[in-house]
């Protein structure tokens, strides 16, 4: 029995040699793969020393607790922060002021913008509010203006209960609106993994 040239054409484009070159691959297109220009840079604007000076003002020492959450702790972060990935090992700074008074707590949170993380540092009173937020890394072309302090001074005064909703808690930025979603996510995320290791009397 002859093939018909259905079956012909469907054999030659599993071999990836239809007429004029290649197989046709989706992963080839530019929306799969863009150009270094359209994801940008890497601009590191503070360490987590500086940005948590930034935030607190007079601090004598920052004390590191290092804390593994359980599978149980990861799973209620994700839940009520929809942050893309939490890590199962955090480490929590303990801020102290003059007389080695506790001023508060910080957290360093990566969260994906458009294509890479933009890593953040949120400062935290001791009740568990948003003292402040500095943006650390910036690694996306476009949305910047998520570091510029009359966006950021937006997150001031929230807590792990609050929803910081695009539009609603919080005001967008035209044109990243992306990075915008992204540090909603890590402040949450932040406040939610303070109030969890709390329970815990962490530190």
């Amino acid at each position: 029995m002859r093939p018909s040239l259905r079956h012909l054409l469907a054999f030659v484009a599993l071999l990836g040699i239809l007429p004029g070159g290649a197989a046709p691959c989706l992963a080839d297109s530019a929306e799969e793969h863009p150009s270094e220009e359209e994801i940008g840079s890497v601009e590191v604007y503070l360490t987590a020393e500086q940005a948590v000076r930034e935030i607190f003002g007079e601090v004598s020492r920052v004390d590191s607790v290092l804390a593994l959450l359980t599978p149980e702790e990861v799973a209620e972060i994700r839940e009520r922060s929809h942050a893309e990935a939490v890590p199962d090992t955090v480490v929590l700074l303990v801020v102290r002021g003059p007389g080695d008074a506790v001023l508060g707590y910080a957290l360093e949170e990566n969260e994906t913008g458009k294509y890479r993380p933009i890593t953040s540092l949120v400062g935290m009173t001791p009740e568990g509010t948003v003292k402040g937020v500095e943006v650390l890394v910036y690694r996306e072309s476009r949305g910047g203006e998520v570091r510029r302090s009359r966006f950021l001074r937006q997150y001031g005064g929230k807590d792990a209960d609050d929803a910081i909703r695009l539009n609603r808690d919080i005001i967008n930025v035209a044109g990243a609106t992306l990075s915008v979603r992204a540090m909603n996510r890590g402040v949450k995320a932040a406040l939610v993994t303070r109030e969890v290791l709390a329970r815990r009397n962490e530190p």
